[in-house]
């Protein structure tokens, strides 16, 4: 439903009135926050529901065919609206960018005429879409200039705040939170105000990375709660059930599993209502992972539900339509496989379909064109050897070294000194179970010490540090042992 706010509520209901069955869908109302203001022109708000793409249709003169072809752009009608906006091309023009964006259709062209409606627009379709010979690396300046030229405060805050959304897209984190915590709400309706607050939300959970900042989070639950109650209370369904899905996020990596279970429930019921496949998916891909992080944190129960999850998932995000999503849940399946408790008879069957899963991944996140995500696969596949059932004709702790050697390739102490030190102890702990020679081994001797010293050099973790030093011990008492 639709609300239009005027002073000219009688010509207006004619309007709405002279097409069948329109009045069904918008309503004259003072109340509700308008899609539409019509006074002495027609004015049609910046759109903070998130019902179409965000393009904004320049002010028009109070004419019956302006106004219903507006009306019809809102149901996103354009055979109708077409026609009647024929005489008036700012706006016609704007519901065409409108139609194309919304169909995923190219745009030819920018619009040259700088005002704040078309650098909004041009930065929009930029941004959303696709224009042809369009330069992108001016897309910043064109936000920025928008910005700068908003003729009020609530289409200032309308076009930083997709700016924002832009920032978070090309992972500027840090840039997209100071530039949201610079709007100020108080200027804004209750709405527009909420939708900051939940995109600040997402610029604070993507900043949220192991050891966990308890300040951030308790901020980031506070304004997701603070969403939640705007949204439930105004029937938002599908804002409500992504603050759900985020709240879920933050519950899990809290190890808070049980309530998170609860909030992504709730999501995909929501999602699930309103048939909306794709933003199910996405909520049961949370739903998979935070199952994953209970079934590892001494609940293996929750492992195969964890697979049935990521199997639903996959029926959305396949190799086609989402081949990085598909890969990463190939991935997590592979770690899956590796660890779920079975009687041994079947542990050589989930080792089989284990490799197979990570063979998918790294058909997608190949060494040449993602090499940070290759190496996590390989670091992951050296720890699945350690548990796969031991093997008659090989030894899995010998692969697993292997697979944690090419993790190292990449993951040197410039570039990913965290990752390296985990592979590194994990490495070192693979190398105690490696096939023993009946002689003292110098060879591996050297090898473990050598990568002891490295974890001691690039680590300030004082378990990691304790535990390291124990095998260091270990290891001298070996040789003393073996050259007595």
């Amino acid at each position: 439903m639709f609300h239009l706010k005027t002073i000219q509520e009688q010509f207006v209901k004619e309007c709405i009135q002279s097409v069948d069955r329109l009045e069904e869908l918008f309503t004259i109302n003072q109340e509700n926050e308008a899609d539409i203001e019509i006074n002495e022109s027609i004015v049609c708000l910046p759109d903070w529901k998130n019902i179409q793409p965000p393009i904004l249709i320049p002010e028009a003169i109070t004419s019956k065919e302006n106004l219903l072809g507006i009306l019809f752009a809102k149901l996103s009608n354009y055979e109708n609206a077409y026609p009647l906006l024929a005489e008036n091309q700012a706006i016609l023009q704007a519901v065409d960018k409108l139609n194309r964006l919304q169909n995923g259709i190219a745009i030819d062209q920018l619009e040259s005429e700088i005002n704040y409606f078309n650098l909004h627009n041009n930065a929009i379709i930029q941004h959303y879409g696709y224009v042809e010979n369009a330069e992108y690396e001016n897309l910043e300046a064109t936000y920025q200039e928008a910005i700068n030229t908003a003729p009020n405060y609530n289409y200032k805050a309308f076009t930083t705040y997709h700016y924002a959304q832009w920032l978070l897209d090309f992972g500027q984190i840090n840039k997209a939170d100071e530039v949201l915590k610079g709007i100020n709400q108080e200027s804004l309706s209750p709405l527009s105000a909420s939708q900051i607050t939940y995109s600040l939300c997402q610029a604070q959970i993507k900043q949220l990375t192991a050891p966990y900042d308890e300040n951030l989070l308790e901020t980031a639950k506070a304004n997701l709660w603070k969403c939640l109650q705007y949204f439930e209370e105004h029937n938002f369904k599908v804002e409500a059930a992504m603050v759900w899905n985020d709240a879920a996020h933050i519950a899990a990596i809290s190890n808070s599993f049980a309530e998170a279970l609860g909030y992504s429930t709730k999501a995909i019921a929501i999602y699930e209502e309103e048939q909306l496949q794709h933003f199910k998916a996405q909520a049961q891909l949370t739903q998979a992972n935070l199952l994953l992080m209970w079934a590892q944190n001494g609940s293996p129960q929750f492992y195969k539900q964890a697979i049935d999850q990521y199997k639903n998932a996959l029926a959305v995000y396949t190799r086609t339509d989402a081949p990085d999503v598909f890969a990463n849940i190939h991935h997590q399946l592979g770690i899956i496989y590796a660890e779920i408790p079975e009687e041994i008879k079947k542990k050589s069957v989930w080792a089989a379909v284990s490799v197979s899963s990570f063979t998918e991944a790294m058909q997608y996140f190949t060494k040449a064109d993602y090499p940070y995500e290759y190496a996590s696969i390989c670091h992951s596949q050296g720890n699945a050897f350690t548990k796969y059932p031991i093997a008659i004709h090989s030894d899995n702790y010998e692969k697993a070294l292997a697979w944690y050697n090419e993790a190292l390739e990449i993951r040197t102490a410039q570039n990913y000194p965290l990752e390296r030190v985990l592979t590194l102890c994990n490495y070192l702990e693979a190398s105690w179970f490696v096939g023993n020679k009946e002689a003292f081994d110098e060879d591996r001797y050297n090898d473990m010490l050598k990568v002891a010293n490295e974890i001691l050099s690039l680590t300030t973790d004082e378990s990691i540090i304790e535990h390291t030093k124990a095998d260091i011990e270990k290891l001298h008492q070996i040789k003393k042992e073996a050259i007595a």
